[in-house]
């Protein structure tokens, strides 16, 4: 056997984990070329382990078997040229999966099987399994396509990466100590650290990659270096560890946000912390670079506002409203760290980017003038519910610079209001990668390398990601030892960062908790599958139904055209993790795949007439031609990462290239067949599509559908399902991008600016935050039950549809009354949100929710950033953002 990374000669371990993206791109070039030579392809790097604490020996040699295309032993541990594989070395690797066989073949290769798997083996001549193992030329290690299977036996346990108090010369010490309080073995694990040894695991190691934070462990002491940055926006930043076993990769967030569905929020964050500890308990790894094992801490979710469209980081995000996205953390998180272990932390969840990040471009040296104001009314809000409600234990904070104080370093921010008002005095800060260089070479807040690093550490940084100013350039140590630092502050820093371990359990003994039990079972799970495409299909927004235009009817002909409808990768929204499929992008299918397969009995037509962003009109025609021949139209339009992404704004918010115009030949050729056009949107931020709406029979905005959402969007269209959301941002006509600069973060109407989202734009937008219809129609009615705050209001959902099941949104909404805008001078929102139920109702069916407004609800911002309670009237709006709404009007 022969995997598409161990084509070139490799003679050092470290080659093995080159970029995965470069195996990707090698493999998805060779794999037709392996499929000939009857070959088999892997992305997965080969597994390294922590295997010390675990020796195994081989029971019983079964013999040589035959393994080709289709594999006798379908996991891989390792694929990669190994050189010291011997048969021990691959029991010891299954062993850890939980396999009761293991097989090696072609010298260096290790795989895991089951019983029925050996039972269904064929045969071969031993002579046949001839390769000597790179690791011990005594043994047999197989040969091509020929492995040998044997059972093993082991002895000893396997620890997750990077536990700690494992030997027994520090098991008897204090901060090993399980009976003592976790505060009073962290003082004491400090009080035995040097200067050094400090400093060293608060910043990366030289055998870290540029973004990521392995830190030099403590040799002495048993604790293990230590990776502290995994990436959880969208899923585990991980390598697969071998086929059907990636992580789970939901729906883009801004597509989550869309669902509006707390408990599908909370879920996610489950899926992900499960799938961390079992990468963890694995020793698994990160995709690409050194070995970067799957720690504990994860940054994520990623809570900035859509502020503006054209951010190039959109795709990461939510939503436009403060309450809204608060409401995503708040429940991400608690899925992320709360589990059945009530003692310890599932995981560490890092909210990002804390604060006001919201610009790529010049992004290192940006500093955004931010009022007192906007400051509390938009761009903290979110972080409050995730850090004092949510309970999120760590953030990263952002390059940005706030009123010209970079996050990294801004006391105000980090200390007073997060430790201080917020009373979080456990929050782990770390920066983003490069914010400490950026101090220093970008907007020139510190003066030097140690100004730089005083600055950031009295700032309120814990630790530092992506540059080694802490560890390596040897700033940190310098800066105390002249004095410019006091250690104190290392100290406080550094319990900070081995505090998250300790509520972890990674200084207690292993089976201190059943999180260390999770294994390969626990990775994309058929229970995750489900809770991801449950999120995916109530990630859709159905914009515009002409006539029923939606859903098709199967057994059609069907033409699916546009770019998107050959995409793959570019459904992937930023941070999507670093390895979605095992081999290349394999598992996504594209979305004129997906309606292929579930229009049954019909003809299915895919072109994709035009690129996303070139000039090229070579296959226009063709698509004219299916359109031609159709009986519908799903046309496929919008961006993907060569458009927007980080490092890069989007200079227009229009669609790019030649799709614009593309579209509108399309709608002439389908309007003189008289067949209706369903436009399918798929971006990160918003597209201004002025010129689409009218002549489009039906428009579904699916935002960034990652791995699995092309599935749920062709159920979705063929009527499967019924499970809409609703817009969690503005979709702003195409003037928005002249009137308005991408740089002024002034949220109310201003200059030749109509406002900001839909709490201050006062312009007529395309669709508004929260419109959102069905296939079905419901009613809504609401009653007030108190009117004394906390004010409850009882409202009922009714399905009117007598065959569709269907889903439905009510939100609620905030007006400060006339009287109250005459008398205060400080900005008032048009309406701010201030909760929302989602309801899924059968045929029929009724179901009621009680909405609780406290005091916070009525509350306003004022100019100072304080929430105040003004007397007046006070109107609350409940609706389904659309159709009848309900207001109730309270007098303070």
């Amino acid at each position: 056997c022969c995997c598409c990374c161990c084509c070139v000669p490799v003679t050092k371990l470290v080659l093995l984990f080159v970029s995965l993206m470069l195996m990707q791109l090698i493999c998805g070039i060779l794999a037709l070329v392996l499929l000939l030579l009857n070959m088999k392809c892997s992305t997965t790097p080969i597994g390294v382990f922590a295997l010390d604490q675990l020796q195994c020996k081989v029971a019983n040699q079964f013999g040589c078997f035959v393994d080709q295309l289709n594999r006798t032993f379908p996991f891989a541990a390792n694929m990669g040229s190994d050189p010291d594989m011997t048969q021990e070395n691959c029991a010891q690797m299954c062993a850890t999966f939980k396999f009761e066989y293991a097989a090696v073949e072609f010298g260096y290769q290790c795989f895991c099987g089951t019983q029925s798997e050996l039972n269904a083996a064929v045969q071969a001549a031993s002579s046949d399994c001839s390769t000597p193992c790179t690791g011990d030329p005594t043994e047999p290690c197989g040969a091509a396509d020929r492995m040998n299977i044997f059972s093993f036996s082991c002895n000893g346990t396997f620890s997750p990466y990077g536990h700690a108090c494992l030997s027994s010369p520090t098991q008897s010490l204090p901060f090993c100590d399980t009976s003592l309080s976790f505060d009073v073995r962290l003082k004491d694990l400090i009080g035995r650290l040097t200067l050094d040894e400090k400093v060293g695991l608060l910043g990366p190691s030289p055998a870290t990659s540029s973004c990521a934070f392995l830190d030099f462990g403590v040799s002495r002491l048993g604790i293990p270096p230590y990776l502290h940055l995994v990436e959880t926006n969208t899923g585990v930043a991980a390598a697969c560890i071998t086929e059907n076993k990636c992580v789970t990769t939901f729906i883009g967030p801004t597509a989550l946000g869309a669902s509006f569905n707390r408990t599908s929020w909370n879920r996610k964050g489950e899926v992900i912390s499960t799938e961390m500890r079992a990468m963890n308990n694995l020793n698994w790894h990160r995709g690409a670079g050194v070995p970067q094992y799957i720690g504990l801490t994860g940054f994520g979710p990623n809570i900035n506002i859509v502020r503006d469209p054209r951010f190039g980081r959109n795709s990461e995000l939510p939503g436009e409203d403060p309450f809204h996205s608060g409401q995503y953390a708040v429940n991400y998180v608690k899925g992320c760290q709360e589990g059945p272990d009530k003692k310890y932390a599932k995981m560490v969840a890092g909210l990002k980017h804390y604060d006001a990040y919201s610009v790529e471009t010049n992004r290192a040296g940006f500093s955004a003038n931010i009022t007192m104001f906007d400051l509390w009314d938009t761009y903290l809000p979110q972080y409050h519910a995730g850090f004092v409600e949510g309970g999120a234990y760590a953030t990263m904070c952002s390059y940005a610079s706030i009123n010209g104080i970079p996050s990294c370093a801004n006391n105000y921010i980090l200390n007073e209001i997060v430790r201080g008002r917020w009373n979080r005095s456990d929050v782990l800060v770390g920066t983003d990668c490069g914010a400490i260089d950026n101090m220093i070479h970008a907007n020139h807040y510190a003066k030097d390398a140690q100004d730089a690093v005083v600055k950031s550490i009295m700032g309120g940084a814990d630790m530092e990601l992506g540059d080694s100013y802490f560890t390596t350039e040897g700033t940190l140590i310098s800066a105390v030892k002249s004095g410019a630092l006091n250690e104190s502050y290392v100290d406080t820093a550094l319990y900070r960062v081995l505090h998250k371990r300790f509520i972890t359990g990674q200084f207690d003994p292993i089976n201190a908790t059943t999180y260390t039990t999770y294994g390969l079972e626990s990775i994309n799970s058929t229970v995750s599958q489900k809770i991801s495409y449950e999120a995916a299909l109530q990630g859709l927004v159905l914009l515009k139904n002409v006539d029923r235009s939606l859903p098709l009817k199967k057994g059609i002909n069907l033409a699916v055209i546009g770019p998107h409808s050959v995409s793959t990768n570019g459904l992937l929204s930023d941070y999507a993790g670093d390895q979605q499929c095992f081999v290349g992008y394999d598992c996504i299918l594209p979305i004129g795949t997906t309606l292929t397969n579930a229009n049954t009995g019909g003809r299915t037509t895919v072109v994709k007439g035009v690129d996303i962003d070139t000039q090229d009109a070579s296959h226009i025609g063709q698509a004219i031609d299916a359109v031609n021949a159709a009986d519908a139209v799903v046309l496929c339009l919008g961006i993907n990462h060569t458009i927007e992404h980080e490092g890069i704004d989007r200079t227009s918010i229009n669609l790019p290239g030649l799709q614009e115009s593309f579209a509108m030949q399309v709608f002439k050729a389908a309007k003189n067949k008289g067949v209706p056009v369903i436009l399918i949107l798929v971006n990160g931020g918003i597209l201004a599509i002025d010129n689409l709406i009218q002549p489009s029979d039906a428009i579904v905005e699916a935002f960034y559908p990652n791995v699995i959402g092309s599935q749920a969007i062709a159920s979705t269209l063929f009527g499967d399902h019924n499970r809409f959301g609703k817009m969690p941002v503005t979709m702003y006509p195409y003037s928005f991008q002249s009137q308005c600069e991408l740089t002024n973060f002034e949220m109310q109407p201003h200059d030749s600016c109509l406002g900001r989202t839909y709490r201050y734009y006062t312009g007529e937008p395309l669709f508004p935050f929260g419109f959102g219809l069905s296939y079905t129609n419901f009613s809504l009615a609401c009653n007030v039950i108190s009117k004394q705050i906390p004010v409850t209001v009882s409202c009922s959902v009714t399905n009117l549809d007598g065959v569709r099941d269907g889903d439905e949104v009510v939100m609620v909404f905030h007006s400060a009354g006339a009287d109250i805008r005459q008398n205060i001078t400080h900005p008032v929102p048009i309406r701010a949100l201030v909760d929302f139920e989602r309801f899924s109702l059968n045929p029929h069916e009724t179901s009621s929710h009680t909405f609780t407004l406290d005091e916070s609800d009525f509350s306003l911002t004022n100019s100072t950033g304080d929430a105040v309670l003004y007397s007046g009237n006070h109107i609350f709006t409940f609706t389904r953002g659309h159709g009848a709404s309900k207001s109730f009007t309270f007098s303070i």
